[in-house]
């Protein structure tokens, strides 16, 4: 019986361990609205009304979560104020991500669209930073072209 109890517990504390790694598993991102776009891709229609509000001048926001091969979510938070972008990257949840890299409410002017294979890539531009960030990569047919 003993042996039982012992077993039992020591496989809730592995199970436990296993999933303490995963603190923002992208079933919860996926229902909190965030576009997820690895290892699965959902909620892209998120991202196509945000350029559609972009372009009009709104006030929007939107998380972008990608997933690491280990399943570690690194979140981008994009608000655009009718005139720029801000630009936040939290890597914390990442086991192996460089916290160094995180920014926190970085001004970027411009979003730029690029063609690239059959799809497009968008890019924050002229970052008060001096770096440029690729947030979003639209693969062929997934974004109306505008």
């Amino acid at each position: 019986m003993r042996k039982r109890i012992y077993l039992l517990f020591g496989v809730g504390i592995l199970m436990l361990a296993g999933c303490a790694n995963n603190d923002y598993p992208s079933e919860e991102a996926i229902k909190n609205g965030d576009i997820v776009t690895t290892p699965e891709r959902a909620n892209v229609d998120q991202f196509e009304t945000f350029l559609q509000r972009v372009e009009a001048n709104k006030k929007d926001t939107i998380r972008i979560t990608n997933y690491t091969t280990e399943g570690d979510a690194i979140l981008e938070d994009i608000t655009y104020d009718g005139k720029q972008f801000v630009y936040s990257l939290d890597s914390s949840r990442d086991e192996y991500g460089s916290q160094a890299d995180d920014r926190e409410k970085e001004v970027c002017r411009n979003m730029q669209k690029k063609a690239e294979n059959e799809g497009y890539v968008f890019t924050l531009t002229d970052c008060q930073e001096g770096q440029d960030h690729i947030v979003f990569t639209a693969r062929p047919g997934e974004l109306s072209d505008r």
